[in-house]
């Protein structure tokens, strides 16, 4: 879908949802940080947005870009895969640390993927998680995902392989994401070893390193959900 598609349909979206009175545009305008003017000016189509301020306006609205897709042009454009496809759970960060596999009550929703990609994924696991449920799928917030924006902008549906907690690169030269789940927090970012301690770097460099304590009898892979392997394009 073309930039321009896509803010037509935001516009419809917002407009919609002022008319049933699930919000105001006022309202919008404060929780998004936008000038009213400015978001007036957007929606009455005399101006566009930059992609930061879009990213914001979804993540304000709770929604991501694919909720704002045509399901039918998309399914005339994509043909249906050789070898079928296989659904992936979408659930919480802390259901997808800790479950090896998940009840029909902890799936949010479900996306399918053509099996012979999710095949071609390589796994390295660090750990015995052999009997784990590999894909899972995480929707992350404007503040877990703001370290890693624009690569990854907030309310994208990440497909993580649970089968990969290793910190052996992926591809020569290029560093994995990871999602790394500790208290209570699912974040995203590029992840080390230094001492007793997960250093989670983000790419945003106006976000600050998080540093995660590894305790006593633990190790690096326990608090690794898996690598961040597609993010509507693969990575």
């Amino acid at each position: 879908m073309r930039l321009h598609d896509l803010q037509d349909k935001l516009r419809a979206h917002i407009r919609a949802r002022i008319d049933r009175g699930e919000l105001t545009g006022t309202g919008l305008s404060h929780e998004a940080g936008f000038q009213q003017g400015h978001l007036s000016n957007f929606l009455n189509a005399r101006r566009g947005l930059s992609l930061e301020s879009m990213d914001r306006l979804l993540a304000t609205l709770n929604i991501g870009m694919l909720d704002l897709a045509d399901l039918k042009e998309i399914e005339q454009q994509v043909s249906f895969p050789a070898g079928g496809l296989e659904n992936v759970a979408l659930v919480s960060g802390e259901q997808a640390a800790r479950l090896p596999r998940f009840t029909p009550e902890q799936v949010r929703e479900s996306r399918s993927f053509s099996k012979s990609f999710l095949r071609r994924l390589k796994p390295n696991d660090a750990s015995n998680r052999s009997d784990w449920l590999r894909f899972v799928l995480l929707r992350l917030d404007a503040k877990a995902a703001g370290g890693m924006f624009p690569h990854i902008p907030a309310g994208v549906t990440l497909l993580v392989d649970r089968h990969y907690n290793s910190l052996q690169p992926y591809r020569r030269l290029r560093p994995n994401i990871y999602a790394v789940h500790a208290e209570a927090r699912c974040l995203i970012g590029y992840v080390s070893v230094s001492g007793d301690h997960l250093v989670l770097r983000p790419q945003n460099p106006q976000h600050s390193v998080e540093l995660v304590r590894i305790e006593r009898g633990r190790s690096y892979h326990d608090y690794i959900v898996g690598r961040v392997c597609y993010v509507g394009f693969e990575v």
